[in-house]
């Protein structure tokens, strides 16, 4: 063993331990409030959803402080979401590695509690997969046997859970893995289907894309008009799509394990966003599958640039590059959070203590 890197292990063994404490003193109160308050859903929805909705947000803050508090910031570019923010938007994102989730949490941290994730069901075995579950969120089944379900079933979740519960964003991963476990199956698409072989990013997979266009896009507008939906549904449709790309170091991902034990030097990733109404998306199936081609190809153009020249092209200023704008975190706030977690925590435990000896 390298004498010179023992402080960095111990410091990281501490940090790892830290942070499965503190996923023992968060998650499980905040399903047991969750079940406490379960009646209100029936009796007062809405301030259920509003609970609901913070208890999910203050959790996305203990999870994005693992990142910052190792060094691990995130800087964004490109257009601004601060004004789209409580718009209904379909975010489509790049994904290379474990550490994109936790970073995305940190980016989003205190901008908004209604974002629905669209992610893996192998997810739901995650330690934030139960929390998902009571949010709502959508677990897709990967594979082609289960494709046409998984489908069917996001349309459904789409109508009876996103519209009625008011979500705004929804997040998904189009390449439907890793960036190092789809580039070779990527390639034998492109090859077989003429399209670019791409090395930043792969073809991504367009039926989810294709299911929320469909399902909650403009055509709910003619629908409302026509007479075969209800009015109040008439200014609920999508209003954008938000393309994501996540830029990491000289091309080199983090991953869970190095945020967790903070095993790599401090760096920053690089969000860059690109909102398009949703008036300029295609609806027709082949003109979107085509037009979400389109922006995975310019995402690789935009990495390129990037690992190239440490700098991304802004698409509003033509020949210009987009200025950063740091992330900043609220260290007081999370702080607070902490402290209400490990509150709540130990009422809990007294509680059930006093339950089972009454009871036994």
């Amino acid at each position: 063993m390298d004498v010179s890197k023992l402080p960095m292990y111990i410091w990281g063994s501490i940090r790892f331990f830290l942070i499965i404490v503190n996923n023992l003193y968060c998650i499980p109160t905040h399903c047991l409030w969750l079940l406490t308050l379960s009646p209100l859903k029936w009796f007062l929805p809405k301030v259920y959803l509003t609970l609901e909705g913070f208890g999910f947000q203050w959790l996305l803050s203990m999870v994005s402080a693992w990142s910052y508090t190792a060094g691990y910031s995130v800087i964004e570019m490109g257009d601004d979401i601060h004004r789209v923010v409580n718009d209904k938007a379909l975010v489509l994102i790049n994904h290379q590695s474990t550490s994109d989730v936790p970073l995305i949490m940190a980016a989003f941290d205190g901008r908004t509690r209604n974002i629905m994730w669209i992610m893996d069901r192998m997810f739901m075995k995650t330690n934030f997969g139960v929390v998902s579950w009571f949010h709502k969120d959508f677990f897709i089944s990967s594979g082609k046997a289960r494709r046409d379900q998984s489908l069917t079933e996001l349309t459904t979740h789409l109508s009876e859970v996103y519209m009625p519960l008011n979500r705004t964003w929804i997040l998904l991963f189009p390449e439907g893995g890793f960036l190092r476990k789809r580039r070779e199956i990527s390639r034998k698409f492109a090859l077989q289907n003429s399209l670019p072989i791409l090395h930043h990013t792969t073809i991504p997979r367009v039926g989810a894309v294709q299911n929320v266009v469909a399902t909650i896009g403009p055509q709910r507008a003619r629908n409302v008009t026509n007479g075969n939906l209800s009015p109040d549904w008439a200014d609920s449709s999508l209003k954008w799509i938000i393309d994501l790309t996540i830029a990491y170091p000289n091309g080199n991902p983090l991953d869970i394990l190095t945020i967790f034990m903070a095993s790599a030097p401090p760096c920053s990733t690089i969000f860059h966003y690109r909102c398009y109404p949703i008036a300029e998306v295609p609806t027709d199936n082949e003109l979107l599958k085509q037009w979400v081609y389109d922006r995975y190809i310019e995402k690789e153009t935009l990495l390129s640039t990037y690992y190239e020249t440490g700098k991304f092209p802004d698409h509003r200023r033509p020949g210009e590059f987009c200025h950063p704008r740091p992330v900043l975190h609220d260290g007081f706030r999370t702080v607070i959070l902490h402290a209400l977690y490990i509150t709540s925590t130990l009422f809990h435990w007294n509680l059930l203590t006093l339950l089972s000896s009454s009871i036994f």
